[in-house]
């Protein structure tokens, strides 16, 4: 197509930005830092880490001095809701730098005009006397809302018009240059646009400063998926497209989405803890699990040491340990992406990572149950199978390397490397003796997780007796049966029907003999004899979500597969996609806006 058209499409993407600016200027929720609605971190500051009491709602306690702030406001007047709960004093509470108000001690709630300062943003202080709790922490109170209700939403400004409009013709503009014609690089921007409104509509958060940030990330994402698209067409032509599809998902999903301040994670706080303790010189970590009796046993050290330097140089620690996992995350995708390019073509590669975000494993166990570590070692776990079933770029060191810090990442990633590495070579079994690289990759990987939980084998096996106890099944029906059964639900819930059946038909053959198929089936084998000690023992190894990218590798292929065989079965591949992209999004927006709230 020539350039009118592009330009078109480029002039149509901005409306449509600004179309969706306007849309949640007149019709979002108002504005609120809720911490039963987990948004206070998008507006607030000065607030100490969010706790999450078992069976209870999340709560957060204030500093003597909280600050919140609000903006792409309308001009006029406004109402100010303040909600506390637990301080020992009166809280000041001024707009702006004006006192508007005070909460006396025992009060819950006051609300407060707002005159117009003819500017589209405020910002909220409370002044709060602070006691010492228990714990050595000065606390102020306990927050639970603070909402800025506009009398008359008038008309949007042009800041926030240009937070949507720009990265919807960012999107489209990317979207030609990785090859995509216009009419479908304007239908990749409205996705964008769909995608970046409705991570800012729940409580107003289009108000909240998070709303610039965002939009600046949507905006480094689409260029770093689109340097990428670039790369990845300089070398297979026709490619960059699906590139720039995939990486773009992986972005949004592990990237953005997992990183939203709006998404409780119920163990953020304790990886932050572990973090800490690494970072002060504690290389040997340790946990308990849920069990009753609980088991003990060694945590891995890998994911904390990488990010040590961060934590060292003042980042904060639960910062740290959600983009850390994110951004590996991120790069997982892109080594899947890549090793399939090579195997299944473009196609089949773009559908897989993008079926990869919507399978409810890789997003729930990762980032919202929130085992980072363990997010951190499936996805050097992923970059070491695509350096194995790739060409073993950069000989021996880089293959051990993954393979060492898959090891070292979670206990859990340990059992799913060897299982792996077990299966990848039976799969060569032929040719292993004379491939010197990948037999030094594994020797070397595996020496070097040995050599680190030496350390733990005391530990360890103080713990082998337990491993009798036999399948937990569940508090109602325990045992083997129960189990199993749980393990059939554990499948279907974690990965999707829709996926299941396109799995199906683009399932590896072991004895394909060579090529991606050999080391996927060797996947599928590797991880998928973990679910006997699941069955029948306590242990357990989220086999599930180490199967999520066989799964997806073999969904991409199925996809591709159907959709070239007639066009019932175009259809039948069309319709499971689609089926899957959409319970997958439902999934997503339940993780990160419902989950964990009363």
């Amino acid at each position: 197509m020539g350039r009118p058209a592009t330009g078109t499409a480029l002039v149509a993407a901005a409306l449509i930005g600004a179309a969706a600016a306007a849309a949640l200027h007149r019709w979002s929720p108002p504005p609120s830092a809720d911490v039963a609605r987990g948004t206070e971190e998008a507006f607030g500051a000065g607030l100490h880490r969010r706790e999450l009491p078992p069976r209870h709602a999340p709560l957060r306690w204030t500093t003597g001095r909280a600050t919140f702030a609000f903006d792409h406001l309308p001009g006029g007047d406004a109402d100010l809701e303040v909600a506390l709960a637990g301080h020992h004093g009166p809280v000041i509470v001024a707009a702006d730098g004006v006192v508007v108000g005070v909460l006396p001690a025992g009060a819950t709630d006051g609300r407060y005009p707002l005159t117009s300062t003819g500017r589209r943003s405020r910002t909220v202080q409370l002044e709060v006397p602070v006691f010492v709790a228990g714990d050595g922490r000065r606390l102020g109170a306990r927050l639970q809302r603070v909402s800025v209700r506009p009398r008359d939403r008038g008309a949007p400004g042009l800041a926030l018009l240009a937070l949507f409009a720009a990265p919807a013709v960012l999107a489209a503009a990317v979207g030609r240059r990785a090859g995509l014609p216009p009419s479908a690089a304007l239908v990749f921007g409205c996705v964008v646009t769909a995608v970046h409104a409705g991570m800012l509509w729940p409580s107003g958060l289009v108000r909240s400063p998070y709303a610039a940030r965002l939009s600046l990330l949507v905006a480094a994402g689409l260029i770093a998926s689109a340097v990428f698209a670039w790369w990845v067409e300089s070398r297979r032509s026709g490619a960059g497209r699906w590139a720039l599809i995939a990486m773009s998902a992986a972005w949004f999903v592990q990237g953005l989405l997992a990183t939203s301040p709006v998404m409780i994670v119920s163990d953020a706080v304790f990886h932050a803890n572990t973090l800490a303790r690494v970072a002060g010189g504690d290389l040997f970590p340790t946990s308990v699990t849920q069990h009753a009796p609980p088991f003990r046993f060694p945590y891995g050290v890998s994911f904390y040491a990488a990010l040590a330097p961060l934590f060292r140089a003042g980042i904060d620690g639960v910062a740290l340990v959600r983009v850390g996992a994110a951004a590996a995350g991120v790069l997982g995708s892109a080594a899947l992406f890549l090793v399939l390019l090579r195997g299944y073509g473009a196609a089949a590669a773009g559908l897989a990572v993008v079926l990869l975000q919507t399978l409810p494993a890789t997003f729930d166990v990762a980032y919202s149950y929130g085992n980072l570590s363990n997010a951190f070692g499936q996805s050097a776990t992923v970059g070491f199978f695509a350096w194995w079933a790739g060409t073993a770029p950069g000989g021996w060191a880089p293959g051990a390397f993954l393979l060492a810090t898959a090891a070292l990442a979670h206990f859990s990633s340990l059992i799913v490397a060897v299982a792996l590495a077990v299966a990848l070579a039976v799969g060569r079994r032929h040719d292993i003796g004379r491939d010197r690289v990948r037999r030094a990759a594994l020797v070397a990987g595996l020496a070097v997780a040995a050599a680190y939980y030496a350390h733990h084998v005391g530990l360890m096996a103080s713990q082998l007796p337990r491993l009798l106890e036999g399948g937990q099944g569940t508090a109602k029906a325990p045992g083997v049966l129960a189990a199993v059964r749980d393990q059939v639900m554990g499948s279907a819930m974690g990965w999707g029907l829709a996926a299941i059946a396109l799995a199906w038909f683009g399932r590896p053959s072991w004895r394909s003999g060579a090529g991606i198929d050999r080391d996927l089936a060797a996947l599928w084998i590797g991880a998928g004899v973990l679910a006997l000690p699941a069955i029948v023992s306590p242990l357990d190894v989220r086999y599930l979500y180490a199967l999520t990218p066989a799964v997806a590798a073999a969904a991409g292929r199925g996809a591709v597969a159907l959709h070239g065989q007639g066009s019932f079965r175009r259809a039948l591949a069309c319709a499971l996609v689609a089926f899957q992209v959409v319970t997958g999004g439902l999934n997503l927006a339940e993780a990160v806006f419902v989950r964990y709230r009363p």
